[in-house]
């Protein structure tokens, strides 16, 4: 049986990225996150530019939970779009529907990373997480079941990945185009 969370790549980076702050498998953390994204726990969740928010029910009590993590302002991701846009095989998958396997490495030339990466420590990779629950660690039961039915959100929109980042989501082929021919002109000698 397939893991219903993290069905792409990019579904279980973001999850896994939470090992980032904390947490190694077999964490019980992440046996019981399972458990409780598994039982539908997590309602009312909400992916927005720079964080992701929902209410997790344990044991009849619902914590408000929270994961964050820094976006990037328009001008980085102008320089991102346009590095993007140079890339052919960035450029085929995102107008396929999915986020290629390559977008962080193309992105990684503009100082941007889409998904964080274990271990890196700069401040736009910075993940924080917030739940009022007893557990002490920074990524609890509750804040692993979020991650978890997050990542399956993102499998089934890819788009939500930009999103979380303060990225373009609508009318991305225009974009891409846009910034491809803005580097064209820009090279052009004058």
């Amino acid at each position: 049986m397939s893991d219903p969370y993290g069905r792409t790549w990019w579904g279980r980076k973001w999850w896994r990225a939470l090992e980032t702050i904390g947490l190694n498998y077999p964490d019980q953390r992440i046996v019981k996150g399972r458990a409780l994204a598994g039982h539908g726990a997590v309602t009312g969740m909400s992916i927005d530019a720079g964080s992701v928010t929902g209410r997790v029910t344990d044991n009849g009590r619902t914590f408000e939970t929270e994961i964050q993590i820094p976006v990037y302002n328009a001008s980085a991701w102008a320089a991102g779009m346009t590095a993007l846009s140079l890339s052919p095989s960035c450029v085929a998958g995102l107008l396929a529907g999915r986020l290629p396997k390559r977008i962080d490495d193309v992105l990684a030339e503009t100082g941007m990373r889409l998904l964080p990466k274990k271990f890196v420590t700069e401040d736009h990779n910075r993940i924080t997480a917030t739940c009022p629950c007893a557990d002490s660690r920074e990524v609890c039961a509750h804040i692993m079941a979020l991650a978890l039915v997050s990542a399956a959100k993102m499998d089934d929109d890819p788009w939500l990945v930009l999103l979380l980042r303060g990225g373009p989501t609508r009318d991305l082929a225009g974009r891409l185009r846009a910034a491809r021919v803005a580097s064209m002109d820009a090279a052009q000698p004058v």
